[in-house]
C-alpha cells in the first residue's frame, strides 16, 4: 500500500489512454460477470417465452433499459454461436432409425408382400394388379433430432426479438446478428431439421420439453446414439438455458462492442460482483441478493445482516438516498437539488447510526499516476452530503498488469483509496481493501468480523442462540467503538445517572461491565423513537452475561480447568447452570455444582428463581433482538426493565444472590 501526500497527488493528474478495456481484459471481465449478465437471457422451457419481455427499470417504464438490452444481446449472440456449431456437428453425423411403412406395388411385387393385407383384399379386382407391400425407410425424427430442431427455432425466435434500432447500422453486433440469423435459417432448411420441425412445434404446443429431454438423456445413457458428443452438448445447452444459467462462455472469442459505453458499464458490473464477493468473504453470505441488474433502482443489490444492524451494497443509487439527511446543495432558482449517482455505495445502519462508503469505478488507465481528478470527485460526493462522519471510500480504476493502492487519510479518521484493478489478473487484494472500508463504515472490529464468519450450527435452536451471541458481540463492539469516538464528557451524564440508579451494586461491577451498561444506556436513551433499539438491548444482555461469567463460570474454570467450556453462549451458560442446580450428571454441570457448594455466600434458591426469569429474558428479548425485525422503543424499554430495574432487575438480583449488593446507598 502506498500513502500519498497532497503534493504527489497534484503532480499526478495526467491521463494515459482511457475509457476502453484491452481485448484480454474485456474477455476476463465478461467471463467473471457472465453469471449476472446472463440473468437477462431466457430461462423458460419454451420458445414462446422470450429472453425478457420487459427489461425496463420500473414496471411503468416502456423504454427498454440500454444496459439490459446490451447484456441480452451479448448473451443471445454467444448462445446462438455455440448452438450453430453444435448443429453443424450433428448434421455431419446425424442419428436415424429404420421404420416400416405400408405401400402398394402396381403390376408386380416390388418389395416385401404384406400377407395379412393381401389375404383381406383377395376379392378386390383392380387393373392393373395392385399388391400391398411393406417398405423399410430411414427416418430422422429421433428424440435428439427433434430437440435440435426445437433449440434452433427457440434461439432464432429470440434473436428476432432484439430491437434493431438499438444497434448502429455498421456495428459488429448487427453483422453478427444477421450472420447468425441466416445460419439458423439455413440449418432449419436442412432435411434433418426441416423434417422434424413439425414434431418440435408439437413439443412446444404441449409444453412437453421435460419429457423430450428425459427421452434424449435416456438414449444417451443407454448408448443408443452412435455419435453422442454433439447431442450431449445440445442437451446440456438446453438444460442450462432452462435453469437460467449461462449457456456460453466468452473464452477466446473476440467480443466487440459498438461503442465504449458498454465497456464502462461492464467495468462497473465487474466491480459490483467482485466487491460483493470480497464483502461476503469478510462477513459471510448476504441475507439478500438481487437476481437482476434491473432491480438496481428498487433498492440495494445485496444486504448483509451484521448483528446490530445491516450492511447494504447499492448499484447506481441516488446520492440523496444514501444518507438520512440528503444533500446540501440545491439550485436557486432551478431544477432542485444537486444530484449525483455514485456507481457503488455501501450503507450501514447500526447502533452508531448511518455509515457510508462510496466506491466509484472509472475505466481509465493512468500508468504510474494517481487518479487525482476522480479522488476529488469522490470528495465532492461527500461534500454534498449531510453526513457527519468522515469520508470513507475508494476509486476503482483500470490498471492492466499492475494492482495499485494509493491511500489518503484525514485527521478525523477519513480514508480514501485509489485502487488499480486488472480483470485479467484476477487478484482480489484491491477488493479486500475495499471490503474492509465497507465494514469500517459499520464500525466493526476484528473480533466481530471473526465471529460473523464463524460456521453456523445446523440445529435451528442452536443456530438461533449462536446468532444471538454473534450479534450481541457485534452490538457491544459497535457501541464501544462509537463511544470511543465521542468526547468522554458526553457519556458523563449517562454514567452518573446509571451509577445512581444501580448504586446498590455499581461499585461491585467491574470496569468492563460498567462500560457495557453505560454505552447501551447512552445509545438506547438517545436513539430516535422510531429507530432500531436492538443494539442497546443486546448490550444490556451482554452486561448480564459478563456478570454471570465473572461470578460463576470463570472462577469455576480456574478451579476445574477444561471441564468448564468458556466458549459457551449465554443460552449454553443458562442450560449448564440449570443442570447444576438440578443435580444432573453432565461433567460441566457437576463441576459448576461443586463450585456453587464451595461458595458460602451464594443464595441458591434465589439463583434458581433468577435462572427461570433469565431464560425468559433470553427467549423473549435477547434472541429476537438478534434477528432482522426492528426492536421498537417499547420492546427495548420492557427488556431494559427486566435486566436493569434497580429493585427487581435480573442484574441486581444476580448480584444479591452472590451477596454483593449494598444494603445502604453507595456513591457513584
Amino acid at each position: 500500500m502506498v500513502q500519498t501526500s497532497g503534493e504527489e497527488l497534484a503532480d499526478a493528474d495526467v491521463e494515459a489512454e482511457g475509457g476502453h478495456f484491452t481485448g484480454a481484459g474485456r474477455r476476463a471481465a465478461i467471463n467473471a460477470s457472465l453469471p449476472l449478465l446472463a440473468t437477462y437471457f431466457a430461462d423458460a422451457p419454451t420458445w414462446e417465452l422470450e429472453v425478457s419481455q420487459q427489461l425496463a427499470t420500473t414496471p411503468d417504464e416502456m423504454v427498454v433499459d440500454e444496459l439490459a438490452t446490451a447484456v441480452r444481446l451479448r448473451a443471445s449472440l454467444a448462445a446462438a454461436e455455440r448452438l450453430l456449431r453444435i448443429l453443424g456437428e450433428i448434421a455431419a453425423r446425424p442419428t436415424f432409425r429404420y421404420t416400416q411403412v405400408s405401400a402398394e406395388s402396381v403390376g408386380q411385387i416390388r418389395g416385401r408382400l404384406d400377407l395379412s393385407r393381401y389375404s383381406r383384399e383377395q376379392g378386390r379386382i383392380a387393373v392393373p394388379r395392385r399388391y400391398p407391400i411393406r417398405l423399410v425407410e430411414r427416418e430422422s425424427a429421433t428424440p435428439e433430432n427433434v430437440l435440435a430442431s426445437y433449440a434452433a427455432h427457440w434461439i432464432r425466435r429470440d434473436l428476432a426479438t432484439i430491437p434493431r434500432n438499438f444497434l448502429p447500422a455498421k456495428s459488429p453486433e448487427l453483422r453478427d446478428l444477421q450472420r447468425l440469423q441466416d445460419g439458423l435459417t439455413r440449418s432449419l432448411g436442412l432435411p434433418l431439421l426441416s423434417g422434424t420441425s413439425a414434431a418440435a412445434l408439437n413439443v412446444w404446443r404441449r409444453s412437453a420439453l421435460p419429457d423430450l429431454m428425459e427421452r434424449v438423456n435416456a438414449r444417451l445413457e443407454a448408448g443408443h446414439i452412435a455419435s453422442p458428443e454433439p447431442y450431449k452438448e445440445l442437451a446440456d445447452w438446453v438444460a442450462a438455458t432452462r435453469n437460467g444459467t449461462a449457456v456460453a462462455d466468452v473464452g477466446d472469442r473476440e467480443w466487440s462492442f459498438y461503442d465504449a459505453r458498454f465497456d464502462t458499464k461492464l467495468f462497473e458490473i465487474w466491480c459490483l460482483l467482485k466487491l460483493a464477493d470480497a464483502i461476503t468473504a469478510l462477513i459471510g453470505a448476504p441475507a439478500m441478493a438481487a437476481e437482476s441488474l434491473a432491480q438496481r433502482h428498487r433498492g440495494p443489490m445485496y444486504t448483509w445482516n451484521i448483528g446490530a444492524g445491516s450492511l447494504k451494497l447499492h448499484f447506481q443509487a441516488s446520492l440523496a438516498a444514501l444518507t438520512e439527511g440528503g444533500v446540501l446543495w440545491s439550485f436557486e432558482p432551478g431544477p432542485g437539488k444537486l444530484q449525483g449517482f455514485p456507481d457503488l455505495a455501501v450503507t450501514t445502519d447500526t447502533v452508531a447510526g448511518r455509515g457510508l462508503a462510496i466506491f466509484d469505478p472509472k475505466l481509465r488507465r493512468r500508468p504510474g499516476k494517481v487518479p487525482t481528478e476522480e479522488l476529488y470527485k469522490l470528495l465532492g460526493y461527500f461534500g454534498n452530503l449531510k453526513h457527519s462522519k468522515p469520508p470513507v471510500g475508494a476509486i476503482f480504476y483500470y490498471s492492466p498488469g499492475k494492482a495499485t493502492d494509493y491511500t489518503l487519510i484525514s485527521d478525523d479518521g477519513g480514508e480514501l483509496h485509489a485502487l488499480g484493478l486488472d480483470p485479467e489478473a484476477g487478484a482480489m487484494t484491491p477488493f479486500e481493501a475495499a471490503a474492509h472500508l465497507a465494514v469500517k463504515a459499520a464500525g466493526l472490529g476484528e473480533r466481530s468480523l471473526s465471529l460473523l464468519k464463524s460456521p453456523r450450527p445446523e440445529d435451528s435452536v442452536d443456530a438461533g442462540e449462536f446468532r444471538a451471541a454473534i450479534h450481541q458481540e457485534v452490538a457491544v463492539d459497535a457501541m464501544q467503538r462509537e463511544a470511543d469516538r465521542i468526547p468522554p464528557t458526553t457519556l458523563t451524564p449517562t454514567r452518573k445517572a446509571t451509577a445512581t440508579s444501580l448504586r446498590a451494586i455499581w461499585p461491585q461491577l467491574d470496569q468492563q461491565a460498567q462500560t457495557m451498561i453505560v454505552t447501551a444506556e447512552y445509545f438506547g436513551l438517545n436513539a430516535p423513537g422510531n429507530a432500531d433499539h436492538s443494539g442497546p438491548l443486546l448490550g444490556l444482555a451482554a452486561a448480564f452475561e459478563r456478570v454471570l461469567n465473572e461470578q460463576i463460570f470463570h472462577p469455576a474454570a480456574a478451579k476445574y480447568g477444561a471441564a468448564i467450556n468458556l466458549t459457551q453462549t449465554l443460552g449454553g451458560r443458562l442450560h449448564t447452570l440449570d443442570g447444576a442446580l438440578r443435580g444432573r450428571n453432565e461433567p460441566e454441570a457437576k463441576a459448576i455444582a461443586g463450585f456453587l457448594k464451595s461458595q458460602q455466600n451464594i443464595d441458591t434458591p434465589s439463583l434458581q428463581a433468577i435462572l427461570r426469569d433469565s431464560k425468559n429474558m433470553n427467549r423473549l428479548y435477547r434472541i429476537p433482538a438478534a434477528h432482522s425485525d426492528i426492536v421498537t422503543f417499547e420492546t427495548w424499554a420492557d427488556g431494559r426493565d427486566i435486566i436493569l430495574d434497580p429493585r427487581q432487575g435480573l442484574l441486581v438480583r444476580l448480584m444479591r444472590s452472590f451477596g454483593l449488593a449494598e444494603t445502604t446507598p453507595a456513591t457513584s
